[in-house]
C-alpha cells in the first residue's frame, strides 16, 4: 500500500517538473538577446521586422534598443535671459 503511495506521489512530481508553462520558462530564461546584438542586426541591414523574427524578440524590444537615448533635464537648470 506504502509503494503504491510512492509511486503516485513520484509520478505526480514528475508531471508537475516536467509541465510545458515550466519548460517554456526555461527556455525564455536561457534565450536572451543583447541590444548590442539587435543594433549590430540593424546595422548590416536588416529591417526591425526580420530582426525581431529571426532573433525571437518583440518588435517593442527591438524599438528600445534602437531608439536614440532620451535626453534628461533637471527642474530650475533653464537659463532665462
Amino acid at each position: 500500500m506504502k509503494g503504491i503511495g510512492l509511486a503516485v506521489s513520484v509520478l505526480a512530481a514528475a508531471v508537475l517538473l516536467g509541465s510545458p508553462a515550466l519548460a517554456a520558462k526555461r527556455s525564455a530564461r536561457h534565450s536572451t538577446v543583447s541590444c548590442k546584438q539587435i543594433r549590430d542586426a540593424i546595422a548590416s541591414g536588416k529591417s526591425a521586422d526580420d530582426v525581431a523574427k529571426d532573433m525571437k524578440v518583440s518588435s517593442a524590444r527591438v524599438k528600445n534598443c534602437t531608439a536614440p537615448p532620451a535626453k534628461h533635464h533637471r527642474k530650475g537648470t533653464s537659463k532665462t535671459s
